[in-house]
């Protein structure tokens, strides 16, 4: 039903069918058209809407009338034989016009039925009196018939057969001649008859054009109506879509329970409070949605300081924006290429703090313009929690570590070079030890070089260096490990020159260097090259023919702990903190570190410094 009247509304727009029965009414003269009474009677009688049976009616009732009227007044019949004649020729003319398949036959075939009634008027017209006959002006509706016919040949046509008609006694009664009288009435008739001719001729000719406009123009709008229909139903099926994805939409926001979801206008007043978002943050949606802002829920101090770092503006300007400006700021990772989604602190209902790591998207419209964002705020407060104390107990357990590993690593080494003799077997097992306790303290660097990273406490120390001299000495006491496992390591490069801390770099070279020997099968290749960058500073590309990273898992190799998917399923040892180290180390000396990787083929790991 309201589909039906969809389509209804939509027609209307451009008249639908009431403008096409409009259309229809002023083709006849109806309410609202501009055809006087007597072009009406043509368009019926003798118009394009009329059939051949139609246009002879006027003459048979005008025909039939006239005989009443004689037969009335029977002093008026003057040839009874001629008269009779007459009314049998006038009843063929409709049955004729009835029986006979004029649209099979040439247009100007219909013109002989106007000509018959012209015979019937002539030999009533004699049988009555001839020029003073009363039904005399009959000669005129067959004159009407012809000119109203398509074409000119029917307005020459009439006139000249009303002149014959007149000077029809001359040629059925032998005794009558022609006289200048009844010359000059058959011509004045045969002028008046012609008169009327060209004003029927050209009143049916304007109608019949009309006629034409109106049935195109009726012809096309059924076609826009069709058109509009179709569109009409189309947009009715669009709309039912809109509507039943934004159901589905809607249901796949309410279903999200763990994460709160929060969409607001342009100016940051909300419009969507999902379940997640209630149980996050303690209000109901039909106390949120509104008038409140996505602002109004945020630590007002975090909040402009926020501000003054996106826009790069003073504390005091900071301190007296108000709430749209304000939202800009939460709003900036959508807008802002340098901007970038951060963790919040956000206040419940009941005054409690949550940290949230909130992701915004601007909605646009089709010009492009913004209408809206979506804010999806997830809970990481208890993960930020656990990573600080995490940090903390890394820092704490690291440093108790490391002096008590030191001491057994000096201890190691007085037994293994004083002056007691120890046999070949107590040596094998105090070099094991030492070797692991070497180990150990370095996890525990790692660990220490980390929480500082972290703490921002890290620093380098610069000096001239040759960053190909490092590479190969970091190659010789990677040599024997390579070896072992059956690789090739080469470096390749000339000498390259930068200001560096030698002792840092040699860690990332041993980190990138292990790392591969670790990744790479038996029989495989290390290659690691060495050469200027461009405008100043080196590039170093470490490459092997390993087994290579997923894709999804190169943004996260730098995470500390982290460790890929192709390492954990081989088993193979390691803590996840190398290449978290080397991209501190590399960019503490202002450079950066890439990697690429294709899996089952081998991986290229590329660090630049700049020069000095």
């Amino acid at each position: 039903m309201n589909d039906e009247r969809r389509r209804e509304e939509s027609a209307d727009v451009l008249g639908g069918p009431g403008l096409i029965r409009r259309v229809r009414v002023a083709s006849r003269g109806g309410p609202g058209g501009e055809a006087t009474g007597a072009v009406r009677v043509l368009s019926r009688v003798v118009g394009p809407d009329a059939d051949v049976f139609e246009r002879q009616l006027p003459f048979v009732v005008s025909f039939a009338v006239a005989v009443t009227v004689v037969v009335c007044i029977p002093d008026s019949i003057l040839h009874p034989v001629w008269a009779a004649t007459s009314v049998l020729v006038a009843v063929t003319v409709p049955l004729l016009a009835r029986v006979v398949p004029w649209r099979d036959g040439p247009p100007w075939a219909e013109d002989v039925l106007p000509l018959i009634q012209l015979v019937a008027v002539a030999l009533l017209r004699f049988a009555t009196g001839g020029g003073v006959s009363i039904i005399g002006a009959l000669v005129f509706i067959p004159v009407v018939t012809l000119a109203g016919r398509p074409g000119r040949a029917g307005m020459f046509v009439g006139p000249v057969a009303v002149g014959f008609a007149v000077l029809a006694p001359v040629l059925l009664d032998p005794d009558m001649t022609v006289s200048a009288t009844l010359l000059a009435r058959s011509l004045f008739v045969a002028f008046v008859a012609a008169t009327i001719a060209v004003i029927v001729h050209e009143a049916t000719s304007r109608l019949r054009a009309r006629n034409a406009s109106l049935a195109d123009l009726e012809r096309e709008a059924q076609r826009l109506n069709e058109h509009l229909r179709r569109d009409a139903d189309t947009l009715a099926e669009l709309v039912q879509g809109g509507e039943a994805a934004y159901a589905h939409l809607v249901s796949v926001i309410d279903a999200v329970t763990e994460q709160a979801i929060i969409a607001t206008d342009a100016e940051g007043r909300v419009e969507v409070f999902n379940p997640g978002a209630e149980r996050l943050l303690g209000y109901r949606r039909d106390e949120f949605v509104g008038e409140s802002r996505v602002a109004d829920l945020l630590d007002t101090s975090e909040l402009r300081r926020r501000y003054a770092e996106v826009f790069g503006v003073g504390a005091d300007q900071a301190e007296v924006a108000d709430q749209p400006d304000l939202f800009a700021a939460v709003a900036a990772p959508s807008i802002l290429p340098e901007a970038r989604a951060d963790d919040w602190t956000i206040i419940r209902r009941d005054g409690t703090r949550v940290t949230v790591n909130l992701s915004v998207t601007r909605r646009v419209d089709g010009h492009g313009s913004t209408i809206g964002y979506v804010f999806v705020a997830t809970d990481v407060t208890a993960e930020r929690e656990s990573s600080r104390l995490k940090d903390e107990f890394v820092s704490l357990v690291s440093h108790e570590l490391r002096t008590p590993l030191t001491s057994v690593l000096g201890y190691l080494e007085l037994v293994l070079d004083g002056p007691d003799p120890l046999t070949d077997e107590q040596r094998e097992f105090l070099t094991v030890v030492q070797r692991n306790a070497r180990r150990q303290l370095r996890l525990v660097s790692d660990l220490l070089l980390t929480a500082q990273v972290d703490a921002g406490t890290f620093a380098i120390s610069r000096q001239p260096m040759d960053l190909t001299a490092t590479a190969r000495s970091v190659l010789v006491d990677m040599a024997p490990v390579a070896e072992a496992a059956g690789l090739t390591v080469v470096v390749d490069g000339p000498p390259v020159a930068i200001e560096g801390d030698p002792q840092r770099l040699e860690q990332v070279f041993t980190n990138l260097i292990s790392n591969a020997v670790k990744f790479t099968p038996r029989g495989g290749r290390i290659s690691v090259r060495v050469s200027p960058a461009d405008g100043g500073g080196a590039r170093v590309d470490v490459t092997d023919t390993g087994i290579g990273i997923p894709p999804d898992e190169l943004d996260r190799l730098a995470t500390r702990f982290f460790r890929a998917t192709t390492a954990t399923r081989q088993a193979i040892p390691g803590v996840g903190l190398g290449l978290a180290i080397t991209k501190a180390v590399v960019g503490a000396h202002g450079g950066e570190l890439t990697v690429a990787s294709t899996v089952g083929e081998g991986t290229t790991f590329t660090f630049t410094l700049p020069g000095s």
